[in-house]
């Protein structure tokens, strides 16, 4: 009798190890397994070196978060519940109608209307009407913008850079541009001050310029008015992995060392696979938070100016709304054929973004 229960024992704690190391972790981009050489050797073998970053699915047993190639992550149910989610629904609802068209180096005029989501970010000088415009976002609330961290960057403190009574440049955001040097082009802009940012608290920039976790939260000082101009986008229901072909939108630089365009520019971009990515800038990437597109071949790319915008694909369900994949982080050389940007995924950030944007 007692060794019968040491033996169901025994296989209640087998069935119960497998249903572990056969779960998604890491929001489907990893697989709960065994830290060993067979089950898990990409992390096994560098643990010493990412002690800090390794994820336990069940640290007790040493079963860890494995991640998984790219073309074997598995993409996660649509959580209907889910406020960005239901958010979503509501946004192209708001549209009655939209165009169905499915900065940039080597981009193309965007048309009005065509991409309403896309804000510009800019500091403007205290009792002073001009605005440089920095960077660029994506609307995803309608008093939320999500942008690079490093946009907003500052020799103040958050505090002061917020204060309106302390003498610093303060940070603006206008929504619904198209040229911001005409008045006579098809846009309606909405002008809005910042009242409060929340950079991701794991952002850093290491002595390599390496960049990890570039992503903030802006809050403006009102809700927009959402129009044909003013419209989010959505945020991802899964990785995205499996779209190869992207579209990026922005104000930036046109060349490497050339003029801001005042026209905003879009340009369709390749998704590299990661070790090409690597291989092509010569430095490192996370891939579990970060990917890589450009122009395999050609010279399409985001520059100086771009970032912080978004790079983003069709709406597989709404015909009116984006998918906001990833946000424009870094480069090396803007528009050198075959080099590609470095990209934020969007995807692993939306239970923090939306603590921020829909919590209580």
């Amino acid at each position: 009798m007692l060794l019968a229960m040491h033996a169901l024992n025994f296989l209640l704690l087998t069935l119960f190890l497998c249903s572990v190391c056969c779960e998604l972790c890491d929001r489907g981009t990893g697989e709960c397994k065994e830290l060993t050489a067979s089950d898990c050797p990409v992390i096994f073998y560098i643990q010493h070196l990412i002690a800090n970053e390794i994820k336990y699915c069940n640290e007790i047993d040493d079963i860890v978060c494995c991640p998984l190639p790219l073309n074997n992550q598995k993409q996660a149910p649509v959580e209907e519940n889910r406020p960005y989610e239901k958010e979503c629904n509501h946004f192209n609802d708001i549209r009655a109608s939209c165009h169905q068209s499915p900065f940039i180096v080597g981009g193309t005029k965007a048309a009005g209307r065509e991409f309403p989501f896309m804000a510009l970010i800019g500091l403007k000088e205290r009792d002073k009407s001009e605005i440089n415009w920095d960077c660029g976002g994506t609307l995803v609330h309608p008093r939320f913008v999500i942008t690079a961290a490093h946009c907003l960057e500052t020799t103040e403190t958050k505090e002061q850079r917020l204060d309106p009574n302390f003498n610093s440049p303060k940070f603006v955001v206008r929504l619904g541009e198209l040229d911001y040097n005409s008045t006579t082009d098809d846009a309606q802009p909405q002008d809005f001050n910042v009242v409060n940012y929340v950079v991701h608290p794991a952002y850093d920039v290491d002595d390599d310029r390496k960049v990890e976790n570039d992503i903030a939260v802006i809050e403006l000082d009102r809700n927009a008015t959402l129009t044909e101009y003013v419209a989010p986008a959505c945020l991802p229901p899964s990785s995205g992995n499996d779209h190869l072909q992207l579209t990026a939108a922005g104000w930036g630089l046109t060349t490497d060392s050339g003029h801001k365009s005042s026209h905003l520019l879009k340009v369709s971009l390749e998704r590299f696979g990661d070790d090409l990515c690597e291989e092509r800038l010569e430095v490192e990437i996370e891939t579990r938070t970060q990917f890589c597109a450009g122009s395999i071949n050609g010279i399409g790319d985001t520059c100086n100016g771009d970032s912080g915008g978004p790079i983003f694909v069709q709406h597989p369900r709404y015909n009116c709304l984006k998918l906001l994949i990833g946000i424009t982080s870094y480069g090396s050389i803007c528009g050198t054929r075959g080099r590609p940007s470095v990209y934020t995924k969007v995807y692993l950030y939306t239970d923090w973004i939306e603590s921020i944007v829909w919590g209580e």
